[in-house]
């Protein structure tokens, strides 16, 4: 099982959410979580971040729990950070002429994790017309990062694939005593 010291993300991920915080709260609040990060990452920028970097998933961690601290944010905010951080990712902007469907998103999600993630690795367990489940095994960084990826998901389908109704939920978590997580996404096209 990964410990929080292990994984890395791509910086494209920094760099889609650093655009989502800028919007929500602008200039300043992206100025404060940066300075703020930077204590924990002697001379971490966004501006120096790289779209292919490969930074540690400890400072991805940081990244949002020092979101909610210094902006005041809540889960609810951290969902909707992963919601909209597909407009902005350069990877998921690429791939998207291939998701014209959930069904092909999911298919494709061992592949995409794989392009975004150095620690972990994803399975499909269900992918029906209307139903699917996806697993995550060997990723147990932090809480934070099961509410941002339910919310990258959800939106994945409706931004992506232009699901008209999507339901995602957590149904497993390693931070409640599951082997792994484990998400459940319900759908009408």
């Amino acid at each position: 099982m990964a410990t929080p010291d292990d994984g890395k993300c791509r910086g494209t991920l920094f760099i889609a959410n650093a655009a989502f915080v800028k919007r929500i709260g602008g200039d300043d609040g992206l100025a404060k979580v940066e300075t703020s990060l930077a204590k924990r990452w002697p001379g971490f920028k966004f501006a120096a971040v790289g779209e292919k970097d490969w930074l540690p998933l400890k400072m991805r961690v940081d990244f949002l729990e020092t979101c909610k601290t210094e902006l005041g944010w809540d889960d609810k905010r951290i969902f909707q950070m992963g919601e909209e951080s597909v407009k902005y990712s350069f990877i998921v902007q690429f791939l998207m002429n291939y998701f014209l469907t959930i069904q092909k998103a999911l298919a494709h999600g061992p592949e995409i994790w794989e392009q975004n993630y150095r620690a972990g690795h994803v399975k499909v367990l269900e992918n029906t017309k209307e139903r699917g489940r996806m697993a995550i095994y060997d990723f147990s960084f932090s809480p934070i990062m099961c509410t941002y990826l339910a919310g990258y998901f959800y939106g994945v389908g409706t931004k992506i694939a232009k699901a008209k109704k999507l339901d995602v939920k957590e149904v497993m978590c390693v931070h409640k005593g599951a082997d792994h997580c484990e998400f459940a996404f319900e759908w009408s096209q």
